[in-house]
């Protein structure tokens, strides 16, 4: 297939780093990958990068001139399939990675987190979500959960069987139980661990949407006895904890070596208010480590059997949170950490590509 792809950034995590993972894989299968991209200066094997000028401004610019600028480009060649990873008006294939913009502002009212008025970065990416959801933005949706799924039928009203769901992958290798007796105690030691210490770990970006306030209201108020948090990611609202985090709190900031960082742990915890899905609990159950998140969080859709016992319903509840993480670390955490293992088991890398493929073949037979 001749498969272009539509993305303003390629740098960073989450979606970006989704993004890179599909677009490398499809073209090590056979595939022609195009990369429309504002900026193209990442190395992507097999892909080929097609830069899109954009105004330099302020980020409301520089999104919507992307997403009026990239589509025309597409839509001056042929393509068996066109891929929108989010914020263009009309695509083939809608890749929802991180869940509706209407649902994530809600969800942070309800918290108290953002008034109600939104200014108009917020309302452009509010247009353009009803641009790409609407009849003439796309011809079918890839969901990474059952949660993104519903956001975008309730929020748009795109037909539920227009939606497919696929969970995202996880490289089994990179992240595995073993790098725990090879990488575990020196990355304690640099991050400055106490001997004998236990280790909570939480990484990601959006340090409001994925709960980590939530975590250090918990540590100052009631930490899990001899127990270091570990945030790791890089949001400026994180400067007014570094004033006041104790020694049982260590904030790194944005660091490339989560396998390192899992072998380090002894339990992760992702209290998302809102989470598409979150690579980091596929991870993380891929290191063997029990994993605490919410309900909220699409990944939490695969934590079944004794796994489900670590999914709280709502993250602002402390003490739940508190009670999952006892559980976590308490006398079932070894073996926990081996059910979280087999569940990342079952969904390598390989066979969320085999799924992706088959869906976009599925896309361009239907043209």
């Amino acid at each position: 297939m001749r498969i272009a792809i539509m993305h303003r950034r390629l740098r960073g995590g989450g979606t970006e780093a989704d993004l890179r993972q599909l677009a490398t894989s499809l073209a090590r299968r056979g595939h022609e990958v195009h990369v429309f991209c504002a900026r193209s200066d990442a190395r992507l094997p097999g892909v080929q990068l097609r830069h899109v000028p954009v105004l330099a401004a302020g980020r409301l610019v520089r999104v919507l001139s992307f997403a009026l600028a990239a589509p025309r480009m597409v839509g001056r060649e042929r393509w068996d399939v066109v891929i929108g990873f989010g914020r263009t008006p009309r695509q083939d294939v809608v890749r929802c990675g991180g869940g509706t913009h209407r649902t994530y502002l809600r969800r942070m009212e309800a918290a108290g987190l953002r008034r109600a008025a939104r200014g108009p970065y917020h309302r452009a990416i509010l247009w353009l979500e009803r641009r790409q959801y609407g009849p003439a933005g796309h011809r079918r949706v890839l969901a990474v959960s059952r949660r993104v799924r519903d956001e975008i039928v309730a929020d748009y009203g795109v037909a539920p069987e227009r939606i497919a769901v696929v969970y995202n992958g996880v490289d089994t290798e990179r992240f595995h139980p073993a790098n725990r007796a090879r990488l575990g105690a020196a990355t304690r030691r640099t991050l400055g661990v106490p001997d004998g210490a236990r280790v909570c770990i939480a990484i990601g970006s959006g340090f409001r949407r994925k709960g980590f306030d939530l975590l250090l209201r918990l540590w100052r108020e009631a930490p899990p006895r001899d127990t270091v948090l570990v945030v790791v990611g890089d949001d400026e609202r994180l400067g007014a904890y570094r004033r006041t985090a104790g020694t049982s709190v260590v904030l790194t900031g944005a660091r490339d070596d989560v396998e390192s960082l899992l072998a380090a742990a002894d339990v992760a915890c992702v209290p998302s208010r809102q989470e598409a899905f979150g690579n980091v609990v596929l991870e993380a159950c891929a290191a063997g480590l029990p994993v605490v998140t919410s309900r909220l969080a699409g990944a939490a859709e695969l934590l079944d059997g004794a796994l489900a016992a670590l999914v709280v319903d709502d993250p602002e509840d402390l003490d739940a949170l508190a009670a999952a993480l006892t559980h976590a670390l308490g006398p079932e955490g070894a073996e926990l950490g081996r059910a979280a293992r087999l569940r990342a088991e079952s969904l390598p890398w390989a066979t969320h590509v085999d799924r992706v493929e088959a869906f976009l073949g599925e896309v361009a037979r239907a043209s």
